[in-house]
């Protein structure tokens, strides 16, 4: 579907109106962007002279900078709304950028900001006060390395851990391992869920190559434990996601494919999700396949055990990276020796190389290790769920404040993940995270999809927020963007799928045949 699906983009006119808007609707939102166009330059004057160099050189951020909002509408936004951001300083939960405007952040930096910025710069700075003797040295071990091992043995429950220099390469050696050491070619994903960038583990959208060794799984289905059951003798492992009870069979939610509000749900990330955690257990330890967790990013934030204690089920295998490091770039794979051996020691030549420069350097070992003292103290346990439970407060509060004042949207929370849902059909909820921006909340490049909040949040930063989402909204509601449709022909979910499937059509089928694009 992905290499067929042609691209095309909106005219300003067509911009406007795309899910059938009137003529004032249209107007109003057009004055309303405008009024939002120039309050970014007004804010952002520092950071847009710097995107004028930087994103021409930064193949990473021209991604990031296109993949915010639908195709589309990217052509549009991009001329008016830049939210190429820098930043100078972090102080608590917020940060300042080039311009000198604070914002709260809600972006967690992808998921390793758990303890808050104030930690994590102490682990960095205390951590290389306990290094810097032996500096960037590579290849021997600094001692320190002993201490966090078997932290790292006792919170996964494994015999042996391996150091690597990110999510995605750890997942990479888990997988690698399990099927060297079980002798077994293929390995079992669920629908959705996200692994890292190796297109080993990345059979959908993203990968141009056909992955022949990696199943992909229903989350949730009796029928996926009876395919595990028939191809245990295939299978090197079954690799899980825990964040994935947040939204089953779903990709990670992000505001680039927010077209209708119906494509952004949850489920009840409770009992449901542990007892198929569990069930999944039984059929793997029954069939002889590893169970791996990858806990990058549920790791030490769904609880100081990760998945493992919150869902209480024991994996085989677990991947860990983001947070652990202290803030510094880190993967980690744990497991039992007879998985983490990379040579067979019957056939010498049979080895699996894995390995990497930069895996446990001196500075990720003293960082690593200030955040494994925070991490020991006693009253971390109950910090985690203070702020838990005082989160899940602030939802319902939050969300009872938004049906007050009839915005379409709710807030649903994992622990201290969370997500926008929007309640009304319209093609552009993906505005709210501009809007948001302007009243000085700090989102990462997949808009309202994915939002964090850190363990140092207080209460004014839990007010702040909230009256920040609700002004935001506000807004957005007044600029036309959350139109109902005319009385006698609402805006519905089956409207907005019908428009998005006449516009594709035509851009992919017709279109071409006249060597243009809808429009431009």
């Amino acid at each position: 579907m992905a290499p067929m699906m042609r691209s095309y983009s909106y005219t300003e006119d067509q911009f406007y109106k795309a899910d059938g808007a009137d003529v004032e609707t249209a107007a109003l939102r057009k004055k309303g962007m405008n009024d939002l166009a120039q309050r970014f330059k007004d804010l952002f004057k520092e950071s847009h002279k710097a995107a004028e160099t930087v994103l021409d050189g930064l193949s990473d951020m021209r991604f990031t900078d296109t993949n915010r909002v639908p195709f589309p509408c990217q052509k549009i936004v991009r001329e008016k709304l830049n939210v190429f951001n820098m930043v100078t300083e972090a102080r608590g939960a917020e940060v300042k950028d080039l311009d000198g405007n604070w914002a709260i952040d809600v972006s967690g930096s992808y998921g390793v900001n758990v303890a808050g910025y104030d930690v994590f710069k102490n682990c960095l700075a205390q951590g290389w006060e306990k290094v810097k003797d032996l500096g960037c040295v590579l290849g021997p071990l600094h001692p320190i390395i002993e201490e966090n091992v078997e932290f790292l043995k006792h919170v996964s429950g494994q015999d042996e851990v391996s150091f690597h220099m990110s999510g995605t390469e750890a997942v990479m050696c888990a997988v690698r391992l399990a099927c060297f050491n079980t002798r077994r070619s293929k390995i079992a994903v669920f629908s959705g869920a996200y692994h890292g960038w190796w297109d080993g583990v990345q059979p959908g959208a993203g990968n141009e190559r056909i992955v022949r060794d990696c199943v992909t799984l229903k989350d949730l289905s009796p029928a996926s434990l009876t395919a595990i059951a028939a191809m245990g003798k295939q299978l090197g492992a079954v690799l899980v996601n825990p964040l994935q009870c947040f939204h089953p069979n779903s990709s990670p939610p992000s505001d680039v494919v927010l077209m209708d509000s119906k494509l952004r749900n949850t489920a009840d990330p409770g009992d449901t999700y542990r007892l198929w955690l569990h069930k999944l257990r039984k059929v793997c330890t029954e069939n002889d396949v590893p169970l791996v967790f990858d806990e990058v990013y549920t790791g030490f934030r769904l609880a100081r055990g990760g998945a493992q204690e919150y869902f209480g089920v024991k994996a085989d295998m677990v991947v860990y990276g983001k947070t652990i490091g202290g803030g510094m770039p880190n993967g980690l794979v744990c497991g039992p020796k007879h998985l983490m051996r990379r040579f067979d020691l019957d056939h010498p030549l049979r080895v699996s190389y894995v390995i990497g420069t930069f895996a446990a350097h001196p500075l990720l070992l003293g960082s690593m290790n200030e955040f494994i003292k925070f991490l020991k103290l006693e009253s971390t346990p109950k910090l985690y769920e203070s702020v838990s439970s005082r989160f899940s407060d602030w939802v319902k509060d939050t969300n009872s404040r938004l049906i007050d004042h009839s915005m379409p949207l709710r807030i649903v929370n994992l622990s201290t993940i969370w997500t926008i849902l929007y309640t009304q059909p319209g093609r552009y909820n993906w505005m709210l995270q501009y809007y948001l921006r302007a009243e000085g909340v700090m989102l990462s490049w997949v808009g309202t999809g994915r939002c964090l909040i850190s363990l140092d949040f207080t209460d004014q930063n839990f007010a702040d927020l909230q009256e920040r989402i609700i002004i935001a909204a506000q807004k957005m509601q007044a600029d036309g963007w959350w139109w109902k449709g005319d009385p006698k022909k609402p805006i519905t979910s089956k409207v907005v799928s019908s428009l998005m499937a006449k516009e594709m059509a035509y851009a992919t089928l017709v279109a071409p045949m006249f060597g243009s694009k809808k429009s431009e």
